[in-house]
């Protein structure tokens, strides 16, 4: 198997000469390098607007997943019940969520974001998001394809990792 935890360099093992081997850890470096920068970033905007970044990255999963309940919040964070619900109360004091009671079930609520009241952060987040689609843009429609199935498997795989971790069942909505 193919170590991707530890630097190269800093192995006993001697070197492999398969250039897939090689070009497995290239891609393991740049995302582990995306992911780490993409935390930073995210926890930068945390603080720029004086929230928590678990706060940031639980509006990221709202906004692109939509309303879920919050044992739904809770399994997808991994937090505990308490800690979601002190969470939505947070989230819903500073006005970036609401409560909806499912029609057909009453006893059922929705998070769902409050959209009108996320200028501030989406603005923080706008000028990468103008960048990435403008580099994006430069790749072929076969390409993305390739980029998109990697993606979704790769955030499958961590997503399951995450709740195994946690001592979860793994849901990876898509």
């Amino acid at each position: 198997m193919v170590q991707l935890l530890h630097n190269a360099d800093a192995t006993d093992e001697p070197p492999v000469e398969s250039s897939e081997v090689d070009l497995i850890h290239r891609v393991a470096r740049e995302m582990r390098l995306m992911s780490s920068f993409s935390a930073l970033f995210s926890h930068a905007v945390a603080e720029r607007v004086g929230m928590p970044n678990t706060d940031i990255e639980t509006m990221d999963l709202l906004n692109v997943l939509g309303p879920m309940t919050a044992g739904q919040l809770a399994q997808m964070t991994g937090l505990s019940t308490g800690a979601t619900t002190r969470l939505i109360d947070r989230l819903e004091h500073a006005g970036l969520v609401r409560r909806r009671h499912d029609a057909a079930d009453r006893r059922r609520v929705f998070i769902e974001p409050v959209y009108e009241n996320l200028s501030e952060i989406g603005a923080l987040f706008a000028p990468l998001a103008a960048k990435l689609g403008e580099l994006w843009s430069t790749f072929s429609d076969a390409d993305l394809d390739t980029v998109l199935r990697f993606t979704v498997q790769t955030r499958a795989a961590i997503a399951a990792e995450n709740a195994r971790l946690r001592g979860q069942a793994a849901d990876t909505p898509g």
